[in-house]
Parts: structure tokens; sequence; C-alpha cells
């Protein structure tokens, strides 16, 4: 049960985030397009220089290295022009966060899963929720608008949206958990007033 509350816990503080970041991305539109760019390729330029680095610190020279080599600098150079051209990358930003949306709709299966196994009635409630988020990322990855402005609206909705159900599917696991644990501690309870009227 230790490992259901760590996950529990980590969920939420997912969800949180997203909700933070959604908000952001739906007041802060125009300013949220350049700056996720940038960031984006500041990190890509740093995990180019950190594998281009490792190639000059290790004085041992074989294919995997000279490979690795390779890789640092075409991950700089890929970095280096979203950050010189962020208007271009940010035609992809919706399908990357339709991505996203749907791993995070991957992770709700996984917890209406558990709610069917803990005899829940709400699962059905959990699958709606699965289902929605499997729908939002879908029409993200697959019909980006043209407007950039407007699917980053659109995606920070989506986001505040996604961390909503995921706050609520945690509750419901949560729930469902204690509901199991109480059970189980009443049967346990039970079999030691059973066993000391032996």
């Amino acid at each position: 049960m230790d490992i259901v509350k760590r996950i529990k816990l980590d969920f939420v503080i997912e969800a949180v985030v997203m909700i933070v970041v959604g908000i952001v991305l739906a007041v802060w539109t125009e300013v949220s397009l350049d700056i996720m760019a940038r960031v984006l390729a500041i990190l890509l330029i740093l995990v180019g220089g950190i594998f281009i680095i490792s190639y000059f610190i290790h004085k041992e020279r074989n294919l995997a290295s000279s490979g690795g080599l390779g890789v640092g600098i075409v991950i700089a150079a890929i970095g280096c022009w979203i950050f010189i051209n962020p208007g271009t990358f940010t035609d992809f930003i919706p399908k990357l966060f339709g991505l996203f949306i749907i791993v995070s709709g991957i992770n709700n299966l996984v917890q209406t899963i558990s709610l069917i196994r803990y005899k829940s009635k709400t699962w059905i409630a959990s699958l709606i929720i699965t289902i929605i988020t499997f729908a939002l990322g879908a029409f993200l990855l697959f019909n980006p608008t043209d407007a950039k402005e407007i699917a980053v609206t659109l995606i920070g909705a989506f986001l505040i949206i996604d961390g909503v159900t995921n706050l609520i599917t945690s509750i419901l696991v949560g729930v469902a958990t204690k509901r199991v644990e109480q059970e189980k501690n009443a049967i346990d309870a039970e079999a030691v007033v059973i066993e000391e009227d032996k």
C-alpha cells in the first residue's frame, strides 16, 4: 500500500504542475510560445554539449564514442536552429503536447484498471475521464490549428482539464485504496477475535 500512496502522490504533483502550466499557456499565450521553444532549445544545446564534452574528456576513442560525438553535434545543432527560429518550431508544439496528453491518458488508464481491481463503482467515471484525455490528446496530435496562439490557448485549457481530471482520478483511487485497507483490517480484526474465542 505504501507504493500505491507514493504513486498517488506523484500523480497529484504531476496534475498540479499540469494545471499551473495550463494556466500560464492559456493566459500568456504569445510569450509562452517563444519561451517554450527557447527553453527546449537551451536544453537540447546543453544535452548536445554534454555529449561533445564527454567525447573530449574520455581518452578512449572507439565507434561508440565517435557516435556519441556525432549525436551531440546533431542535438546541439537542432537546439541552435530552434533558438534562432523559434517561430518555425512552434508549429510542432500542438503535436508535442498532444503526445504528452496521450501519455497522461495512459496513466489514467492504469488508474482505471486499479479501480476495477479494487471493485470500486467509480471505475466508470475514471474510464470516461480516460477517454476524454485520449480524445483531447488525439485532437491536438492530428488536428493542430493553423493559428498557433489559438492552439497554445487550447493546449493550456486541455492541460488544465487533464490536470483536474488526473486529480479526480487520484482521489477516486485514494478512496478505493482506503476502503480496501479498512476491509482488510476488519477481516484481520475479526480473525483475531475468532482466534481468541477458541
